[in-house]
């Protein structure tokens, strides 16, 4: 039997890492958008039982508007030359929802003007994410780990952080909840990549570490067929 997570603030602090959120704008989409939209996870890319859900694109004003200061933050994106960002959700359809593990996959992209830029909004990224009590964050999940995840070679610069622990439940064993949290570079392009995932069939937290590089993999060759194209150069329009 599926059970709902009861994961409280661990969503909301994956949402401000992840930076989720932003606007959808409308008319005659500009060479960027195209590009964004093309350097995340396909449709084609995942199993044919999940649907594409949300997408947002994400301004720097946005992005500011999050912070705690948003002139700030405002001028630190600008400083490093972000572009534009993108994200996409995908869940499992309503049949495959019963028994997949997989509850959602976010993915988003962001676009810099040099690679430098990217490089110091990643290292801004990886600071706020080894800074973060995860711990408190997934206070209700029992047996809570934190493990790094060995990714060396996938991209430019990559984190990926695998959260898991035990749902409690009353009336027998409680669901493992698995949590993935890539955090990427990609030349000019810093990207994420969250897998939210729980389970009654298995104890094993790296179950679905095969299918999650699979689908990293797939991610970051997206990314890199974009930036290889002749000719590409996308600027703020």
């Amino acid at each position: 039997m599926r059970r709902p997570l009861l994961l409280g603030a661990a969503l909301l602090a994956v949402a401000v890492l992840a930076a989720c959120g932003g606007d959808s704008g409308g008319g005659v989409e500009s060479s960027l958008e195209q590009a964004l939209r093309r350097m995340v996870l396909q449709p084609e890319d995942l199993p044919n039982r999940f649907v594409q859900g949300d997408e947002l694109l994400t301004t720097n004003q946005y992005q500011a508007s999050l912070s705690a200061d948003p002139d700030a933050r405002k001028d630190q994106l600008e400083n490093w030359g972000r572009l534009l960002g993108y994200e996409v959700t995908y869940q499992p359809t309503g049949a495959a929802f019963a028994v997949t593990p997989v509850q959602g996959i976010n993915v988003s992209s962001s676009l810099y003007r040099t690679e430098e830029g990217a490089g110091r909004s990643f290292a801004d990224a990886v600071k706020e994410a080894e800074e973060r009590d995860w711990g408190a964050n997934y206070a209700g999940l029992t047996d809570f780990q934190q493990e790094e995840v060995d990714a060396s070679g996938l991209a430019d610069e990559i984190v990926w952080l695998r959260l898991s622990g035990f749902q409690p439940v009353p009336d027998g064993p409680g669901p493992l909840v698995t949590d993935d949290l890539i955090l990427f570079r990609v030349g000019r392009e810093t990207g994420f990549l969250r897998v939210l995932a729980n389970s009654t069939e298995t104890e094993d937290r790296q179950h679905l570490r095969p299918t999650v590089a699979q689908w990293l993999r797939a991610l970051v060759e997206n990314v890199e067929e974009v930036l290889a194209e002749p000719g590409f150069e996308v600027e703020e329009e």
